[in-house]
């Protein structure tokens, strides 16, 4: 099946014909003929050959140029016409076969009109030029749709030294008007890329001077260098600035100043017509004959379809614990079936009573049956003993001792599954938590990684700028990942290069040197907005504090957390330290607060180290500057404003105290120039009422370190100089990250 033919095929095809059959080279013009064989062997003939015969006739307005090119058209259709019929003559032998012998047969009639000198070396001038004809030919068709070889370039750079050969014609009163087109199609070469219209701009200009002004090749050539080298600028800039390049290196080569004006406004109009193409047009033409990029594609739905897959498996997993967790509270004890443990009863003491023969079996297994029923409800057996014992039965008291054991049995396998049900409790919350953080991981790894190709371009142009030599970055919505030379690469120009090129603050997180020798790996992230300064000011009632704290930047969020632990001394400050490192950890591995806080009090709450503490978590976003607030069994915290301190109390009981617990939880927007104090009992219980919080209000610095110490001061006076418990105050506020380079 032939491959369906595309417009800008028909486009590019028709352009080809038109420029080569204008192709002149001192009075001959070989090329028309060459190029409508080549093109005939891919395109259809009925749309090249009426270009053709039109073409050979306006270009020199003689009549017997139409009789030979209908010459050339007649035999290229037989051939196209027998490839219909035979498939042998469609193939590339017989194509070139056919073509040499429509050259030949153009080459003797053009000898009967033409002298045959010239006639002669026409003929082996498209004999030459048919060969790279049919390889530019060749690309065309293909849609320009692969990186071309050396062979293919070389044939390309041949072509264009026709087209030159035809703008230099193009002449109107002296003055030479090819210039435009010229402009116009090295200006879209440059954004194709810089190779392509250095080579396309050198072959133009070369075939411009062999037909127009030998000074006119090296001016132009200036002109596509300078499109080249200031392609990163806005197009109306570097179109300017190469015409104004063009002027001066047509001026050094004297060529006359009038000349040099009308060939600028040439190359102005050209340019002007590149600069009105929509910027999508030009960002569709580079990203087609981006080849690069293209090969970078396979890497990069490598890289997605790795994350969808391990996305997926870590979804498949997510769905195993969902199910685990479903089906281990799906089951429950069996309901006890009286009747059979009634008759097991009854087969252990019947058979030794005496009047064993004389009992009612149907009345007895009833009696006894009711017996077990009354034992597993937990009810006092002789309390409820059935009438049947107590008037017909010859060994009541035999049976009251063994429903007394079955009681007993009960009660301690009623134990046992308590034990199983909070073990199963226990279990379940894990598996529902981790549950819920593989979903969520597996939800963001499934998602496909969006590149920017337009991004990549520009940090690779601006690192080159900065001194650091780049040679591929990859740029995501999760951060950006450079491959630089390692003897230039410096964390500071790489922060600031990618940070001026995406108009957001990043940061560089690693900089790796790789197997490759001599390169290095740069990762970098997205600068929050904000950034955190934190103090903590304590002391322990006997030295060592029950009192615990962290300070911890995860991701982009900071967590800030103080817990009093019960008592003083050693013990509460290793279980308030345990309680705090677990809620780090917990955090860390990307639970929910609630998931934290169950954790953490099913730990407090072990028999083997049963224990409580207060407890003030606060985690904040450092993009947006909310902070969720939650307060477990722990007295007021504040957040110090300019003019005001705003009180934030909840009532709830300390972490560890009871299986269900109930933490007061709340939302708070933290702004640059407020602050956020938490304090233990022990410096809250030396202040009355309103007190700490006025005094808070008076202190005029916003500094964390100065207001800890201050509070810390004030509580330790109030309670005489010396510490009734122990006693401990941190605090933290945010500020702009962009305007201050202190990280946390």
């Amino acid at each position: 099946m032939r491959k369906k033919i595309r417009p800008v095929e028909l486009l590019s095809a028709a352009v080809l014909l038109i420029v080569c059959c204008g192709g002149n080279v001192y009075g001959l013009a070989p090329f028309g003929a060459a190029m409508f064989c080549a093109l005939s062997g891919v395109f259809f003939i009925g749309f090249v050959a009426p270009i053709y015969l039109l073409c050979a006739f306006l270009f020199t307005f003689e009549v017997w140029r139409l009789y030979v090119s209908g010459a050339v058209v007649l035999i290229m259709a037989v051939r196209w016409f027998l490839g219909l019929k035979a498939p042998r003559c469609d193939r590339d032998v017989a194509k070139m076969l056919f073509s040499l012998a429509a050259i030949a047969t153009h080459t003797v009639l053009s000898s009967v009109f033409d002298s045959l000198t010239d006639a002669v070396i026409t003929g082996f001038i498209a004999t030459v030029f048919y060969f790279f004809a049919v390889r530019t030919a060749a690309y065309v068709r293909a849609s320009f749709s692969y990186r071309p070889n050396a062979v293919d370039a070389t044939c390309i750079c041949v072509t264009m030294i026709v087209a030159g050969l035809a703008f230099g014609r193009a002449q109107v009163d002296g003055f030479l008007v090819g210039l435009a087109p010229a402009m116009l199609l090295i200006c879209v070469l440059g954004a194709v890329g810089a190779e392509a219209a250095m080579l396309g701009g050198a072959s133009a200009a070369l075939g411009m001077g062999l037909n127009a002004d030998v000074a006119l090749a090296p001016a132009f050539i200036a002109c596509a260098m300078t499109l080249v080298a200031f392609g990163r600028l806005a197009r109306p800039v570097y179109v300017s600035t190469a015409i104004g390049v063009y002027a001066a290196v047509a001026v050094l080569f004297f060529t006359e100043p009038v000349s040099v004006g009308w060939n600028s406004l040439m190359l102005a109009i050209g340019g002007a017509l590149f600069c009105m193409l929509p910027r999508r047009a030009v960002r569709a033409v580079k990203a087609y004959f981006d080849f690069d990029g293209s090969a970078r594609l396979a890497v990069r739905h490598y890289i997605n379809r790795t994350k969808a897959d391990a996305g997926n498996r870590m979804l498949a997993v997510a769905s195993v614990f969902d199910e685990t967790a479903r089906l281990m509270n799906a089951f429950s004890a069996p309901e006890p079936d009286y009747n059979a443990a009634g008759e097991a009863v009854m087969d252990r003491l019947c058979p030794y009573c005496p009047a064993y023969n004389k009992c009612d079996r149907a009345a007895a297994l009833g009696a006894f049956s009711m017996l077990a029923q009354t034992a597993h409800s937990g009810k006092a057996v002789i309390a409820e003993l059935p009438d049947f014992f107590t008037q017909s039965c010859a060994r009541t008291a035999d049976v009251i001792a063994q429903a007394s054991a079955i009681a007993d049995g009960v009660k301690e396998r009623a134990r046992e599954r308590e034990s199983e049900d909070k073990a199963k409790t226990i279990v379940t919350e894990r598996l529902t938590a981790i549950k819920d953080v593989l979903e969520e991981l597996g939800k963001s790894q499934a998602l496909p990684v969006g590149f920017d190709g337009i991004a990549e371009e520009r940090i690779i142009s601006e690192l080159g700028l900065n001194g650091v030599e780049c040679a591929e970055v990859f740029c995501t919505r999760e951060g950006v990942t450079a491959v630089v030379r390692t003897l230039s690469a410096s964390r500071e120009k790489i922060r600031k290069a990618v940070s001026a090129c995406l108009k957001r603050e990043y940061e560089v997180t690693a900089l790796d040197k790789t197997q490759a020798a001599g390169w290095s790996v740069a990762t970098l992230k997205r600068r929050p907005a904000y950034e955190a300064v934190y103090a903590r000011a304590g002391l322990g009632k006997n030295g060592i504090s029950g009192d615990s704290y962290t300070f911890e930047r995860i991701g982009d969020k900071f967590l800030a957390a103080l817990l009093d632990g019960m008592g003083s001394g050693v013990r509460a400050s290793e279980s308030s330290g345990a309680a705090v490192e677990l809620i780090s950890c917990f955090y860390r591995a990307g639970f929910d607060s609630q998931s934290v806080l169950a954790g953490v009090n099913r730990f407090l709450k072990l028999p083997a180290a049963e224990n409580y503490s207060a407890a003030d978590v606060v985690v904040c976003d450092l993009d947006n500057a909310s902070a969720d607030i939650i307060k477990i069994g722990s007295p007021p915290c504040y957040i110090k404003t300019t003019d005001t301190v705003l009180k934030i109390e909840g009532s709830s009981l300390p972490i560890g105290v009871l299986d269900e617990m109930r933490p007061f939880v709340t939302s708070k927007r933290l702004y640059p120039n407020q602050m956020m104090i938490l304090v233990t009992d022990g410096v809250s219980d030396c202040f009355s009422g309103d007190e700490l919080p006025e005094f808070i209000n008076g202190l005029s610095a916003f500094n964390p370190e100065k207001t800890v110490n201050a509070i810390l001061t004030r509580a330790l006076a109030l309670s005489g100089g010396t510490p009734k418990d122990d006693m401990t105050a941190i605090a933290f506020r945010l500020f702009d990250a962009p305007k201050k380079k202190k990280r946390v």
